[in-house]
Parts: C-alpha cells; sequence; structure tokens
C-alpha cells in the first residue's frame, strides 16, 4: 500500500512548477459533494450574528465555531459570543461555552471530537483572556492554569491534542513582572494530567524587544508544538518566522529555512505541524524557499522536517497568492486559500490531494464555479473528505440566494 507519508514526501519533493490547480476533482464515491451551512438555527434558517473561528473533528462529524449568533440554539440570551459544537451527523447544534462569563475570542477542537478548548473574555482588556476546556461527552469544564510565569496571567489562542491531554496557548503578558526583555506573548504547553508546563517559544535575542508568540498548532500526541514568532523592527525585511519545539528532546525547528541554509527574507504566517509531527506548513513571503520564487506574493509551502526538503504550492498560476494553510491528519490532503493577482477574483478554497496532485475547488457556488465573494480560513477532516471554511458569500447554498446583510458564516463542504 502506498505510504501517506511518502506521498507527502514525494509532494515536497517535487518542482513547485508541476503543483499547479487543476479545476475540481471528479468523486470516486458514489455520493454528489455537497455544501451545507453550519451556522443555522434548529429550524434550518441562518444565525443572526457573524460565525467563524472553526475547527473539526478528525472523523468529520463535528464542527466547532464562535458565534455572535443568538438563534443557534433555544434560550441564548446572554447578549455575547459563544461557542457551539454541530453534530453534522444528526443536524444539531449545542452550545458549548457553559463556563466562563464573556466573549469567546477562539476555539479548537480534539481531533477525537470530544474535548473543546476556547478562550473567553468578560471584558475588552487581554489580560482577562482565559482558556476553558469542556468534555462535551461529561459536561465537565476545566479552567487552564495560564499564570505560567512571573508578570503571566492570561492565555489565547489554545490548540489541542487528539486526545485532549495537551493544549498548547499564547501566554500574555499582563504586568511588569519579568525580565525587561522578555515580556511579550509567549508559546507554552500544559499537561491537563500532570499539570507540567513547557515554554515552548524562544527568549527573544538581543534587540528584538518587541518578538511575540502566536498561532499555535500542536501534533497529534501533543510532542511537537508549531508557532509563529514575530519580531518587529528587525535588521532585515523578515518580521515574522515559523517554528516547530519537539518537546521531549528540546529541539527548536525553523520550517521557513531554504534547504541550503539561506535566511529568511519575508515574513512567515499560520504554520501548522502535522498530526504525526514529521511536517510542517505554512505561507510566507520569503522568495529563498524554493528556486524561481519571483512572484513578490504569499505563497504555501510544505517542509518536510526529517529531510528538510521545501515544496512550494502554487495556486492556479505561479503567481497567485497562496495562504492560510491545513493539512489532514492523514498527511495526504493539503487545504488553503488563493487567488489570481491583480483580479477581481475572490480568494477561493481548494484542496490538493498531495498524492494525486489533482486539487478540488471547496468555495463552489449553489449553481457551479468559484463563489463571487472570499472564502477563508479552512480546515480539514483525518481524510480529506470534509472541508470547513468561512465566508460572506450568498452563492453556496442554493437558501441564500439574494441575501446581501454580508454576514460571516460557517460553511461545510463534502466532497465525498
Amino acid at each position: 500500500m502506498y505510504s501517506t507519508k511518502r506521498a507527502l514526501a514525494l509532494a515536497v519533493a517535487v518542482a513547485a512548477a508541476t503543483a499547479t490547480l487543476t479545476g475540481p476533482a471528479a468523486s470516486a464515491a458514489p455520493s454528489v459533494p455537497r455544501t451545507e451551512k453550519a451556522s443555522v438555527a434548529p429550524d434550518g434558517t441562518e444565525g443572526d450574528g457573524s460565525s467563524g473561528g472553526q475547527s473539526i473533528s478528525a472523523d468529520g462529524r463535528y464542527v466547532a465555531f464562535r458565534s455572535n449568533a443568538d438563534n443557534l440554539v433555544a434560550g441564548d440570551t446572554d447578549g455575547t459570543a459563544d461557542a457551539f459544537v454541530r453534530d453534522l451527523r444528526t443536524g444539531t447544534t449545542r452550545l458549548a461555552s457553559t463556563a466562563g462569563d464573556g466573549n469567546v475570542l477562539d476555539v479548537s477542537l480534539s481531533a477525537n471530537g470530544r474535548y473543546l478548548a476556547y478562550t473567553i473574555n468578560p471584558t475588552y482588556d487581554t489580560a482577562d483572556n482565559h482558556i476553558w476546556i469542556k468534555d462535551l461527552k461529561t459536561g465537565a469544564t476545566q479552567l487552564v492554569d495560564d499564570a505560567v510565569a512571573p508578570g503571566y496571567a492570561a492565555a489565547s489562542g489554545p490548540a489541542i491534542s487528539a486526545d485532549g491531554r495537551y493544549v498548547a496557548f499564547v501566554a500574555l503578558h499582563t504586568s511588569d513582572e519579568g525580565p525587561a526583555g522578555d515580556r511579550s506573548s509567549r508559546i507554552y504547553r500544559v499537561d491537563r494530567v500532570t499539570g507540567e508546563r513547557v515554554r515552548i517559544s524562544q527568549v527573544p535575542g538581543e534587540g528584538a524587544w518587541k518578538s511575540a508568540g502566536t498561532h499555535p498548532s500542536i501534533s497529534a500526541d501533543g510532542s511537537r508544538v508549531g508557532y509563529q514568532f514575530f519580531v518587529p523592527y528587525p535588521s532585515r525585511g523578515d518580521w515574522s518566522d515559523a517554528y516547530v519545539r519537539d518537546v521531549p528532546s528540546g529541539e527548536l525547528i525553523q520550517v521557513d529555512k531554504a534547504p541550503d541554509g539561506k535566511v529568511s527574507d519575508g515574513q512567515t504566517e499560520f504554520p501548522q505541524v502535522s498530526a504525526d509531527g514529521r511536517y510542517a506548513v505554512f505561507n510566507s513571503l520569503d522568495s529563498q524557499l524554493t528556486p524561481g520564487d519571483t512572484n513578490g506574493s504569499h505563497n504555501v509551502f510544505a517542509r518536510d522536517l526529517r529531510t528538510g526538503s521545501v515544496s512550494r504550492i502554487d495556486g492556479a498560476d505561479p503567481a497567485a497568492y497562496t495562504a492560510y494553510p491545513r493539512l489532514s491528519a492523514d498527511s495526504r490532503h493539503l487545504a488553503f486559500g488563493s487567488a489570481a493577482p491583480a483580479s477581481d477574483e475572490a480568494r477561493q478554497v481548494y484542496v490538493r490531494d498531495l498524492r494525486t496532485g489533482r486539487t478540488a475547488l471547496v468555495s463552489v457556488a449553489a449553481q457551479g464555479g468559484p463563489s463571487a465573494e472570499p472564502a477563508e480560513f479552512p480546515v480539514i477532516d483525518r481524510h480529506g473528505r470534509t472541508v470547513v471554511f468561512s465566508s460572506w458569500a450568498n452563492d453556496l447554498v442554493s437558501a441564500d440566494a439574494g441575501q446581501t446583510d454580508f454576514t460571516t458564516h460557517v460553511y461545510v463542504r463534502h466532497l465525498k
């Protein structure tokens, strides 16, 4: 049997010029690809507030998201943004943010679909950001201990491991305590069983007084954590890089680095470490990661952390903007956003099969073809069968035709 790990390794080794979009691939399954809206009320009407920040279980059954809507479940009268989990099999939605008061800022659903991590804030002060974990099976809740170091007593941006044991997050500096050169946001990983807290992000170098860690991701077993590291006002044009920390060994790997060792010359964003910890995907303006990168735009890259090889994943043409990559847990399918340069075409969501090289359009209008409005921030299930994204488009499902409210909703594309 062809290994999916070998599939991604092969994709990483192939020249970027061969990785072009081929349009929607025909489904091998008897079912027809379809799109449904997840942020809907019990009677099927759309949510009356914006929704986004989606996360999906590995089997594609559950979708978590945050929403300002108050009609998604009965009795939601608090007037704040909440966390919801929708069961795509039964078509039911539950309010999940039952602990903590205030607005939900972000969510992360464990791969097994049992645990939901979310950040909540009762004020407009980031010092009041805290992360809760909800056991969706028992209903139990746990406040994550975010007092990780002197001067740090708040957190946001959780990423939870497959079984819910480990949580990586952004630790926020909330006071004047701590070393003067090390008071920006950091990445930590907490073991919910033992209580162990591990600092993931590095100590800023000399002169990098505003360095900050953000956008954490975590491998399925929690042993590796990826993140973005900001360095405002750097000595070169690169103000943001991507790293992966191997927690057991302590090794820190810079992933936006050319195989020949050239330093990065452009910012990198939205890194993700794969479920098995072997690969990292990200988008970057760096022009030195692969040969012949002259489009001056953000591109999606995949790095094999074992071999060090890097591949660029092009859009509809080599000059196209590509971003927001998310890799399926089997490392075979890559979801990302792309838009042609200097055109009126809205950014679309695609999925690349890294074994076959075929690419499917995900943000398909109900009448066929690409949606007329942008689609963003895709997440993907274990086998690339289900992709969830957000959009304010009114042409993705037939029921939206003619609507002009431009409210962002969460959509699910069933590819198989």
